[in-house]
């Protein structure tokens, strides 16, 4: 076990009608990988209307020195407000970003620098997260996790690429342990199927659906 703890943030979706009907399981296959090296928080801000006062809270009662956050696109707006909030508190500890928006994001940066692109919006976007965030993981972030922890690593950590070790493949999926979903409340998701409660699973690398708002 490592000795300082990582604290995970769930970013709200406030774009949704009910924030808490999936829970986000990116994530929570990062933190029980982290768990066999050390103590792992989670702060689950979905729904929670005060979350800006929530996490000024946490982060200054906590003793993790990382403070990790995952977003989709939408979420990036109060994902940014959340490490502001941490950063102004904890002014030493490291904020990690990773999650769909910066994968795609980092996606559309290699399509601009292939076509001679400067100054693009993928650049801009990039240089913005950068300035805003200490390390920025694109891709899977289950073995990624660990070289973002470390100070001295790049600043963009790119697990996007299918060459990379840090690349996810199907022996990889049924290695890595289950999403630690004992950290959030399981109670308060409300998914059911055919008025049965239910939850969501990984059963698959990659997505087979083509959503914009991703």
């Amino acid at each position: 076990m490592t000795a300082n703890p990582v604290c995970l943030v769930i970013p709200p979706s406030e774009f949704l009608l009910d924030e808490r009907v999936f829970m986000p399981l990116g994530i929570l296959r990062v933190a029980s990988v982290l768990e066999g090296d050390t103590h792992v928080e989670m702060a689950d801000l979905s729904g929670i209307e005060n979350y800006l006062d929530a996490i000024k809270d946490h982060a200054r009662a906590s003793s993790a020195s990382v403070f990790g956050l995952t977003a989709t696109t939408p979420q990036l707006p109060a994902a940014t407000r959340v490490a502001k909030v941490i950063r102004s508190v904890r002014p030493d500890a490291r904020i990690i970003l990773g999650g769909p928006h910066i994968t795609l994001v980092n996606a559309a940066l290699k399509g601009e620098q292939k076509r001679g692109i400067e100054s693009g919006r993928a650049g801009n976007a990039m240089g913005s997260l950068s300035g805003l965030f200490d390390c920025l993981v694109a891709g899977d972030g289950e073995i990624a996790i660990r070289l973002a922890l470390d100070v001295g690593s790049e600043k963009l950590i790119d697990a996007d690429n299918p060459s990379s070790p840090l690349f996810l493949g199907s022996q990889d999926l049924n290695r890595l342990p289950l999403p630690a979903r004992h950290l959030v409340d399981v109670g308060s998701y409300h998914y059911a199927i055919e008025g049965e409660r239910a939850m969501s699973l990984i059963a698959q690398l990659g997505c087979p659906f083509q959503c914009g708002f991703c």
